[in-house]
Protein backbone atom coordinates (compact mmCIF):
# COMPACT_ATOMS: atom_id res chain seq x y z
CA UNK A 1 0.00 0.00 0.00
CA UNK A 2 1.59 3.27 -1.11
CA UNK A 3 1.89 6.36 1.06
CA UNK A 4 -0.05 8.30 -1.58
CA UNK A 5 -3.11 6.14 -0.96
CA UNK A 6 -2.73 5.61 2.78
CA UNK A 7 -2.32 9.34 3.50
CA UNK A 8 -5.32 10.24 1.36
CA UNK A 9 -7.45 13.11 2.71
CA UNK A 10 -10.37 12.43 5.01
CA UNK A 11 -13.46 14.04 3.47
CA UNK A 12 -16.10 15.77 5.55
CA UNK A 13 -19.63 14.59 6.21
CA UNK A 14 -22.07 16.71 4.19
CA UNK A 15 -24.96 17.52 6.52
CA UNK A 16 -26.25 20.74 5.03
CA UNK A 17 -28.73 18.98 2.78
CA UNK A 18 -30.68 17.69 5.78
CA UNK A 19 -31.98 21.19 6.49
CA UNK A 20 -32.85 21.13 9.98
CA UNK A 21 -2.28 35.62 35.42
CA UNK A 22 -0.32 38.99 35.28
CA UNK A 23 3.00 39.47 33.54
CA UNK A 24 5.95 40.53 35.73
CA UNK A 25 8.13 43.49 34.77
CA UNK A 26 10.06 42.66 31.63
CA UNK A 27 13.23 44.29 32.96
CA UNK A 28 13.40 41.73 35.79
CA UNK A 29 13.20 38.75 33.48
CA UNK A 30 16.32 36.79 32.75
CA UNK A 31 17.71 37.41 29.27
CA UNK A 32 16.66 34.73 26.80
CA UNK A 33 19.18 32.03 26.13
CA UNK A 34 20.50 31.75 22.62
CA UNK A 35 19.04 28.81 20.76
CA UNK A 36 21.54 25.98 20.30
CA UNK A 37 23.07 25.83 16.86
CA UNK A 38 21.47 23.26 14.66
CA UNK A 39 23.63 20.29 13.84
CA UNK A 40 24.20 19.86 10.14
CA UNK A 41 22.65 16.52 9.14
CA UNK A 42 25.17 13.78 8.44
CA UNK A 43 24.27 11.03 6.01
CA UNK A 44 24.26 7.61 7.68
CA UNK A 45 26.21 5.09 5.65
CA UNK A 46 24.10 2.13 6.80
CA UNK A 47 20.49 3.40 7.05
CA UNK A 48 19.03 -0.11 7.41
CA UNK A 49 20.70 -0.55 10.80
CA UNK A 50 18.75 2.46 12.14
CA UNK A 51 15.54 1.63 10.27
CA UNK A 52 15.45 -1.87 11.77
CA UNK A 53 15.36 -0.34 15.25
CA UNK A 54 12.76 2.20 14.12
CA UNK A 55 10.42 -0.47 12.76
CA UNK A 56 10.73 -2.44 16.01
CA UNK A 57 9.64 0.60 18.05
CA UNK A 58 6.06 0.47 16.69
CA UNK A 59 3.25 -1.88 17.68
CA UNK A 60 3.00 -3.59 14.24
CA UNK A 61 -0.41 -5.27 14.56
CA UNK A 62 0.21 -7.54 11.57
CA UNK A 63 3.19 -9.04 13.35
CA UNK A 64 0.98 -9.69 16.40
CA UNK A 65 -1.63 -11.63 14.46
CA UNK A 66 -4.10 -8.92 13.38
CA UNK A 67 -6.37 -10.10 10.58
CA UNK A 68 -9.82 -8.48 10.66
CA UNK A 69 -11.60 -5.98 12.89
CA UNK A 70 -15.37 -5.45 12.77
CA UNK A 71 -17.49 -2.83 14.53
CA UNK A 72 -20.47 -0.51 14.26
CA UNK A 73 -19.57 3.19 13.92
CA UNK A 74 -22.06 5.54 15.59
CA UNK A 75 -21.69 9.29 15.03
CA UNK A 76 -22.65 11.67 17.84
CA UNK A 77 -25.36 13.35 15.80
CA UNK A 78 -26.53 15.55 18.70
CA UNK A 79 -23.08 17.12 19.06
CA UNK A 80 -22.60 17.48 15.32
CA UNK A 81 -25.97 19.20 14.84
CA UNK A 82 -25.71 21.39 17.95
CA UNK A 83 -25.87 24.66 15.97
CA UNK A 84 -28.97 23.50 14.13
CA UNK A 85 -30.60 22.75 17.48
CA UNK A 86 -30.35 26.46 18.29
CA UNK A 87 -31.73 27.77 15.00
CA UNK A 88 -34.18 25.04 13.97
CA UNK A 89 -35.23 22.90 16.95
CA UNK A 90 -37.97 21.13 15.03
CA UNK A 91 -35.68 20.21 12.16
CA UNK A 92 -33.01 19.15 14.66
CA UNK A 93 -35.35 16.70 16.38
CA UNK A 94 -36.51 15.33 13.04
CA UNK A 95 -32.91 14.82 11.92
CA UNK A 96 -32.01 13.02 15.16
CA UNK A 97 -35.00 10.69 14.77
CA UNK A 98 -33.92 9.91 11.21
CA UNK A 99 -30.22 9.43 11.98
CA UNK A 100 -30.99 7.13 14.91
CA UNK A 101 -32.12 4.57 12.32
CA UNK A 102 -28.85 4.66 10.34
CA UNK A 103 -26.28 1.94 11.01
CA UNK A 104 -22.72 1.90 9.67
CA UNK A 105 -20.93 -1.46 9.72
CA UNK A 106 -17.16 -1.39 9.25
CA UNK A 107 -14.74 -4.17 8.38
CA UNK A 108 -11.03 -3.38 8.62
CA UNK A 109 -9.01 -5.90 6.64
CA UNK A 110 -5.53 -7.41 7.08
CA UNK A 111 -3.79 -4.39 5.51
CA UNK A 112 -5.84 -1.85 7.50
CA UNK A 113 -8.20 -1.01 4.66
CA UNK A 114 -11.78 -0.26 5.75
CA UNK A 115 -14.98 -1.37 4.04
CA UNK A 116 -18.08 0.54 5.15
CA UNK A 117 -21.66 -0.61 4.61
CA UNK A 118 -24.95 0.86 5.79
CA UNK A 119 -28.66 0.23 5.84
CA UNK A 120 -31.07 2.39 3.84
CA UNK A 121 -33.51 4.55 5.81
CA UNK A 122 -36.94 5.49 4.45
CA UNK A 123 -37.22 9.24 4.02
CA UNK A 124 -40.26 11.50 3.67
CA UNK A 125 -39.20 13.44 0.56
CA UNK A 126 -36.55 13.65 -2.21
CA UNK A 127 -34.65 16.44 -0.43
CA UNK A 128 -34.18 14.30 2.67
CA UNK A 129 -33.19 11.33 0.50
CA UNK A 130 -30.49 13.44 -1.16
CA UNK A 131 -29.25 14.57 2.26
CA UNK A 132 -29.10 11.00 3.54
CA UNK A 133 -27.10 9.97 0.48
CA UNK A 134 -24.61 12.71 1.32
CA UNK A 135 -24.34 11.38 4.87
CA UNK A 136 -23.83 7.79 3.69
CA UNK A 137 -21.09 8.90 1.30
CA UNK A 138 -19.48 11.27 3.80
CA UNK A 139 -19.29 8.67 6.56
CA UNK A 140 -17.77 6.12 4.18
CA UNK A 141 -15.14 8.62 3.03
CA UNK A 142 -14.39 9.70 6.59
CA UNK A 143 -13.86 6.15 7.87
CA UNK A 144 -11.94 4.84 4.86
CA UNK A 145 -9.75 7.96 4.86
CA UNK A 146 -9.01 7.62 8.58
CA UNK A 147 -7.96 3.98 8.30
CA UNK A 148 -5.78 4.75 5.26
CA UNK A 149 -3.80 7.09 7.51
CA UNK A 150 -4.00 4.79 10.56
CA UNK A 151 -2.79 1.64 8.78
CA UNK A 152 0.87 2.49 8.06
CA UNK A 153 1.48 3.53 11.67
CA UNK A 154 -0.36 0.61 13.25
CA UNK A 155 -0.76 -2.44 11.01
CA UNK A 156 2.66 -2.70 9.38
CA UNK A 157 5.33 -0.01 9.43
CA UNK A 158 5.48 3.66 8.41
CA UNK A 159 9.09 3.16 7.30
CA UNK A 160 10.29 1.96 3.90
CA UNK A 161 10.51 -1.83 3.54
CA UNK A 162 13.89 -3.47 3.94
CA UNK A 163 15.79 -3.27 0.66
CA UNK A 164 14.32 0.11 -0.32
CA UNK A 165 16.84 2.68 -1.44
CA UNK A 166 16.39 5.18 1.40
CA UNK A 167 18.53 8.12 2.51
CA UNK A 168 18.90 8.61 6.26
CA UNK A 169 20.63 11.57 7.88
CA UNK A 170 21.52 12.13 11.54
CA UNK A 171 20.74 15.73 12.59
CA UNK A 172 21.78 15.28 16.21
CA UNK A 173 18.41 15.61 17.97
CA UNK A 174 16.55 13.76 15.23
CA UNK A 175 16.81 11.67 12.09
CA UNK A 176 15.66 12.54 8.57
CA UNK A 177 14.55 9.78 6.21
CA UNK A 178 13.81 10.18 2.48
CA UNK A 179 12.71 7.64 -0.10
CA UNK A 180 10.59 7.32 -3.24
CA UNK A 181 7.64 5.09 -4.06
CA UNK A 182 5.99 4.12 -7.32
CA UNK A 183 3.90 6.75 -9.07
CA UNK A 184 6.39 9.60 -8.58
CA UNK A 185 5.71 9.72 -4.84
CA UNK A 186 8.38 11.22 -2.56
CA UNK A 187 8.28 10.64 1.21
CA UNK A 188 10.17 12.68 3.81
CA UNK A 189 10.02 11.62 7.45
CA UNK A 190 11.43 13.13 10.64
CA UNK A 191 11.79 11.15 13.89
CA UNK A 192 13.45 11.78 17.24
CA UNK A 193 16.18 9.70 18.85
CA UNK A 194 13.60 7.25 20.24
CA UNK A 195 12.35 6.67 16.65
CA UNK A 196 9.07 8.48 17.35
CA UNK A 197 7.89 10.09 14.11
CA UNK A 198 7.20 13.81 14.53
CA UNK A 199 6.40 14.66 10.92
CA UNK A 200 5.83 12.91 7.61
CA UNK A 201 5.51 14.66 4.24
CA UNK A 202 4.31 13.01 1.06
CA UNK A 203 4.57 14.71 -2.34
CA UNK A 204 2.66 13.19 -5.23
CA UNK A 205 1.23 14.37 -8.56
CA UNK A 206 -2.28 14.43 -7.05
CA UNK A 207 -1.64 16.30 -3.79
CA UNK A 208 0.91 17.10 -1.11
CA UNK A 209 0.27 16.05 2.48
CA UNK A 210 1.88 16.71 5.84
CA UNK A 211 1.01 14.71 8.94
CA UNK A 212 2.25 15.22 12.49
CA UNK A 213 1.34 12.12 14.50
CA UNK A 214 1.08 11.71 18.27
CA UNK A 215 1.70 8.37 19.98
CA UNK A 216 1.08 6.53 23.23
CA UNK A 217 4.06 4.53 24.41
CA UNK A 218 2.73 1.10 25.39
CA UNK A 219 4.57 -2.13 26.32
CA UNK A 220 3.99 -3.52 22.82
CA UNK A 221 5.31 -0.43 21.04
CA UNK A 222 4.21 3.03 19.91
CA UNK A 223 0.44 3.32 19.35
CA UNK A 224 -1.12 6.09 17.25
CA UNK A 225 -3.16 8.41 19.50
CA UNK A 226 -3.95 11.18 17.02
CA UNK A 227 -2.52 13.48 14.38
CA UNK A 228 -2.67 16.89 12.74
CA UNK A 229 -2.59 16.92 8.96
CA UNK A 230 -2.76 19.22 5.96
CA UNK A 231 -3.58 18.25 2.39
CA UNK A 232 -3.04 20.57 -0.57
CA UNK A 233 -3.92 20.06 -4.21
CA UNK A 234 -4.32 22.48 -7.11
CA UNK A 235 -8.06 22.52 -6.49
CA UNK A 236 -8.48 22.52 -2.72
CA UNK A 237 -6.91 22.46 0.72
CA UNK A 238 -7.94 20.62 3.85
CA UNK A 239 -6.66 20.64 7.42
CA UNK A 240 -7.69 18.28 10.17
CA UNK A 241 -6.98 17.27 13.74
CA UNK A 242 -7.79 13.75 14.88
CA UNK A 243 -7.86 12.35 18.39
CA UNK A 244 -8.08 8.57 18.84
CA UNK A 245 -9.27 6.61 21.85
CA UNK A 246 -7.70 3.15 21.87
CA UNK A 247 -8.68 0.01 23.75
CA UNK A 248 -7.02 -3.38 24.05
CA UNK A 249 -9.04 -6.08 22.29
CA UNK A 250 -7.48 -9.53 22.64
CA UNK A 251 -4.32 -7.68 23.76
CA UNK A 252 -4.17 -5.57 20.56
CA UNK A 253 -4.68 -1.78 20.80
CA UNK A 254 -7.47 -0.73 18.44
CA UNK A 255 -9.46 2.50 18.00
CA UNK A 256 -12.84 2.65 19.74
CA UNK A 257 -13.68 6.36 19.35
CA UNK A 258 -12.68 9.28 17.10
CA UNK A 259 -12.82 13.05 17.46
CA UNK A 260 -12.13 14.72 14.10
CA UNK A 261 -11.99 18.46 13.48
CA UNK A 262 -11.95 19.49 9.82
CA UNK A 263 -11.24 22.80 8.10
CA UNK A 264 -11.89 22.89 4.34
CA UNK A 265 -10.18 25.83 2.64
CA UNK A 266 -10.97 28.97 4.62
CA UNK A 267 -14.12 27.45 6.09
CA UNK A 268 -14.99 27.19 9.75
CA UNK A 269 -14.17 24.12 11.82
CA UNK A 270 -16.56 21.22 11.58
CA UNK A 271 -16.38 18.39 14.08
CA UNK A 272 -17.16 14.71 13.65
CA UNK A 273 -17.47 12.57 16.77
CA UNK A 274 -18.07 8.84 16.66
CA UNK A 275 -17.81 5.75 18.81
CA UNK A 276 -17.27 2.13 17.81
CA UNK A 277 -19.32 -0.68 19.35
CA UNK A 278 -19.90 -4.40 18.84
CA UNK A 279 -16.18 -4.81 18.24
CA UNK A 280 -14.86 -8.21 17.21
CA UNK A 281 -11.28 -9.08 16.30
CA UNK A 282 -10.16 -12.00 14.16
CA UNK A 283 -6.52 -13.03 14.44
CA UNK A 284 -4.48 -15.06 11.98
Amino acid sequence: MSHRRRLAPILLLALAGLGPAAWGPALLAAPPKAAPKATAPKVVADPERVLQKARAAYVNLAGKGFNRYRFVATPDWAAMLAEQAKTNPEGYRAALDLFAKVRFDVLVGPQGDAQVSHNTVDSPNPQTTAGLNQVYSGMEQTLTGFFQTWAPFMVNTPFPPAGTSARLADAGSHYLVDWEETGDVKVHLQMDRTFTITEMKVKSPAFDSTIRPAFERQPGGLVLAGYDAEYLSTASSLRLKVQIKNKAIQDLPLPVALDLSVWMGEGARQQILMTFSGMTLEKK
